[in-house]
């Protein structure tokens, strides 16, 4: 029984990460279109895809969280 607490307790960690690993991807794409604008239609499309990574991570651990 207490296993299963620490198993969401580590879901919830994983969950909570996501937020500032998506708010950080955003920042350096932004960071990098801020230096080469001319490069910004190459980043951006590949920043929506890590951002996308990022939050199925969210995702696959909030149904596991339900799962356990």
């Amino acid at each position: 029984m207490e296993t299963q607490y620490i198993a969401k307790a580590l879901i919830i960690l994983s969950m909570v990460a996501t937020a500032p690993a998506e708010a950080w991807v955003a920042a350096k794409a932004m960071e990098a279109i801020g230096r080469n604008p001319e490069a910004g239609d190459s980043i951006f499309p590949k920043m929506i895809v890590a951002m996308a990574i990022c939050e199925s991570t969210a995702i696959y651990a909030l149904v596991a969280f339900f799962i356990i």
